[in-house]
């Protein structure tokens, strides 16, 4: 089971609940992390699923999902039932709905600078399922770097690689000049590197473990004695300024995932010269999303921190990123500008037409 991507699992759930009987499927945000190819065969399934009298409740932050798949839109805002829709559909409407506002997406800017950031060269790296080889990057300071790929073709594997979690087997990896090739995780965090997980709460945080717990174990202060006032204090100053919805001595599991996110950000240094997340936004509806953001493109103007990403939502790719790369069964594309690519081509690149652009 573990060799399995998150869409295969999914597939495989879906059909030992119909094999059990099930009349009635409720799917919780069903597409995030999975690739475009996997959600039309779930969309094409789901129809005929309902059509042979299988009642399913599909719940997304995806709205361009839910117009072209529902029957029905019900839209909560609060614990609340505000709208029950019919097609045709509006997506402004749900949004308006959703926030009691339309949110536009803010115009993104470039904040990259000539000076190189992170370099990789001819990066190889070896696990049990795949080979990766012959990684290049550049990435610039304050430049924004987006990954594209079906989920295990090696981008997940790159970034834990360019975080020091996982050691290459083959080529280098500087920061700022300085070789950290085969280096460990401290040193790679020590040098400025932080890394933020796709599954924040069983790779990020501590179940059973209270926020200000958290916050005194990301502490880079390195004392035998914990002062609880001044950890009480730096919790109350992360949660007001990124906004979590919870106290200090609330546990980090009974945070909803954007929370969850939310903290993580507050918990990281505020000088870093390089950011690597996973799926930053997966399960976040769009307010979040266009918050975490803009805070992580804030480092980007103030400090020029730069970001490497991976996301399996092709628009969020496009949207924030500067340049992009895409992976396919180990293999990686040359940054390109974004400007160059459109969700259709980037598409066909993540399904194997990948070669005509190496």
């Amino acid at each position: 089971m573990d060799s399995l991507t998150v869409g295969q699992r999914q597939q495989l759930e879906i059909l030992r609940l119909i094999w059990l009987g099930v009349k009635i499927l409720i799917l919780d945000e069903p597409t995030t992390g999975i690739s475009l190819n996997q959600k039309q065969q779930l969309f094409a399934a789901l129809e005929i699923l309902s059509q042979e009298g299988h009642t399913i409740f599909f719940v997304s932050h995806k709205l361009e999902e839910v117009a072209a798949l529902c029957d029905q839109v019900v839209v909560l805002r609060k614990g609340k039932v505000v709208a029950e829709l019919t097609p045709p559909f509006n997506i402004n409407n749900f949004v308006k709905h959703m926030f009691g506002t339309i949110i536009k997406l803010p115009k993104q800017k470039k904040y990259a600078t000539p000076e190189k950031c992170l370099t990789a060269d001819h990066i190889g790296i070896e696990t049990h399922r795949l080979n990766i080889k012959n990684v290049d990057l550049d990435l610039k300071q304050g430049e924004v770097i987006g990954l594209a790929g079906m989920a295990g073709s090696g981008q997940e594997v790159f970034m834990q690689a360019c975080a020091g979690l996982t050691k290459s087997v083959a080529g280098t990896l500087e920061l700022d000049g300085k070789d950290l090739t085969k280096k460990s995780y401290r040193t790679y965090k020590d040098a400025g590197v932080a890394y933020v997980p796709a599954s924040r709460l069983e790779d990020a945080m501590f179940s059973g473990m209270t926020l200000k717990e958290h916050f005194i174990l990301a502490s880079d202060k390195k004392q035998g004695v914990i002062s609880t006032s001044k950890a009480q204090q730096k919790t109350e100053e992360g949660i007001s300024k990124f906004n979590v919805k919870g106290t200090p001595d609330d546990q980090v599991d009974s945070l909803s995932g954007g929370n969850q996110q939310r903290a993580l950000l507050a918990m990281l240094k505020e000088q870093l010269n390089v950011i690597i997340l996973d799926n930053p936004t997966r399960g976040l509806d769009v307010e979040s999303s266009i918050w975490i953001w803009e805070q992580l493109k804030n480092r980007c103007k103030r400090d020029d921190t730069s970001i490497l990403f991976y996301s399996a939502d092709l628009d969020e790719v496009l949207e924030y990123s500067d340049r992009v790369m895409v992976f396919y069964n180990g293999e990686a594309t040359q940054p390109v500008d974004k400007n160059e690519i459109n969700v259709e081509s980037l598409g066909n690149m993540i399904g194997g037409a990948i070669h005509a652009q190496i």
